[in-house]
């Protein structure tokens, strides 16, 4: 049985694209920041959340394709629920700032039921790591940094302030 050169063109493009979505999933950390999308490395979680609420970009950082942790996206545990809820607010109430203000004092039900989930994979509970004393870097494995410790404890993120350096 031939094949014919269409099925030979088909079957090379088609591989040539899972070899290019590889090498890009592969290599995205290390030049991401050259990209639109993906950590960039500055310490800021740049996601639709942060971009409702600064005007960031949206690098879709914290997202299941560019989780972020350990880089610029951050998971408080203790902190999650109103970062979420505060979250949800900016996006929900895009410049309106008064509105935003009045939804995280007194959240409407489709925004609790957003936060239902308070774990590191719901975006919207991540922060910045410039914020956080509290990182991961992945969704089961959560490390704590002490700022008011003045060592470096092995685990600590390399973004804690006393384990900048080291």
């Amino acid at each position: 049985m031939q094949t014919s050169a269409e099925e030979f063109i088909l079957i090379g493009v088609l591989f040539a694209i899972v070899v290019a979505v590889i090498i890009f999933l592969e290599f995205s950390a290390s030049f991401s920041a050259a990209l639109f999308i993906g950590p960039n490395q500055n310490n800021l979680c740049e996601n639709q959340f942060t971009a409702a609420q600064y005007g960031w970009p949206n690098r879709y950082e914290g997202t299941a394709l560019f989780r972020s942790y350990l880089t610029d996206c951050c998971y408080n545990q203790q902190t999650a629920k109103s970062t979420c809820i505060t979250h949800w607010c900016y996006y929900n109430y895009s410049g309106n700032q008064n509105a935003a203000l009045n939804c995280i004092s007194n959240p409407p039900p489709g925004v609790l039921a957003a936060c239902s989930n308070l774990s590191p994979s719901n975006t919207a509970a991540l922060e910045s790591c410039d914020k956080s004393t509290i990182v991961a870097d992945n969704a089961t494995q959560i490390q704590s940094c002490d700022i008011s410790n003045p060592q470096c404890i092995p685990g600590d993120s390399k973004y804690c302030a006393p384990c900048l350096g080291q």
